[in-house]
């Protein structure tokens, strides 16, 4: 069994460590009050400094001595029963969170249920208190229906996706086995390949950028797009003073095959150029000059 070191003053720590048991269906605990100084440091001598007003300490048969979250966590180490808990406080992150929400459970375990010394104050809680409770509790529910309510779009016949409640069709919707995407290649003197960046069609982010390519591309304005890119281009390499620069622009849609694609293969299933145009560098013009 373990050695249990906590505020025997205080109701919510009483009920949370009986639950505990109740889970495991067998006696794991011996609780002792941490009010009782002088017994604690008689029985608990590596415990006569510890800061029990602020935390519960677990001490094992071996002498181990844990303090708090790693506490809880120790005890659930007691019963087969318990074990399905072991991920939650072992999960990624839960050494550096757990610490801090155990820290404030504790500073505010008193409102959690009433203590057991009159001395201190058990709060009742106020008509006003309650009040705002019940406007928090249902500002709350109202938030949480409003967050999962479109889920039901997964089983309508025509889906309808919406801002700032989504249904998140990205990651829910089935995959086809090819994907179309339409892109700007770069072609050199010597007509090696070059994908360009979408900053050069636009100064929004890639998804924002892609879309406005798209919409250029449907509402034929592929060559306007193809111009501006390659203005984009000319500047670019003249402030980097390339040595093989881009003669050429492309704006091409191209469809893979994501298997592939995510296996290795980034070749293109497909290509179609839908505008072609030329990069004007500074020495071209210079040259096209009477």
């Amino acid at each position: 069994m373990l050695d249990v070191i906590y505020d025997g003053q205080c109701r919510f720590c009483k009920r949370s460590l009986d639950r505990v048991e109740r889970l495991a269906r067998r006696p794991l605990l011996r609780l002792h009050d941490a009010n009782d100084r002088e017994m604690i440091r008689a029985r608990f001598p590596m415990l006569a400094d510890a800061d029990t007003d602020h935390a519960m300490f677990v001490v094992t048969s071996r002498g181990e001595v844990f303090r708090g979250f790693f506490a809880y966590r120790q005890m659930l180490w007691e019963s087969r029963r318990l074990y399905a808990f072991l991920p939650l406080f072992y999960a990624p992150g839960a050494a550096l969170v757990g610490p801090w929400i155990y820290a404030w459970v504790a500073r505010n375990r008193r409102h959690f249920g009433c203590s057991l010394d009159a001395a201190r104050s058990c709060g009742v809680a106020s008509p006003g208190a309650t009040l705002r409770k019940g406007l928090a509790g249902g500002v709350s529910v109202l938030l949480m229906g409003a967050t999962v309510a479109p889920l039901a779009q997964n089983w309508r016949a025509a889906p309808k996706d919406s801002f700032p409640f989504s249904y998140y069709p990205m990651f829910s919707q089935a995959r086809k086995g090819r994907y179309v995407v339409t892109y700007l290649v770069g072609l050199d003197r010597n007509g090696a390949r070059h994908t360009l960046s979408h900053e050069l069609a636009g100064n929004g982010g890639f998804n924002q950028t892609r879309r406005q390519i798209n919409k250029l591309v449907r509402d034929g304005k592929a060559d306007a797009l193809c111009r501006s890119v390659a203005g984009e281009v000319a500047q670019a390499e003249q402030a980097l003073h390339e040595e093989d620069p881009i003669t050429a622009v492309q704006v091409v849609t191209g469809t893979f095959r994501l298997a592939e694609y995510f296996g290795g293969n980034k070749t293109p299933a497909a290509e179609r150029v839908r505008a072609a145009c030329r990069v004007a560098h500074d020495a071209e013009l210079a040259g096209a000059e009477p």
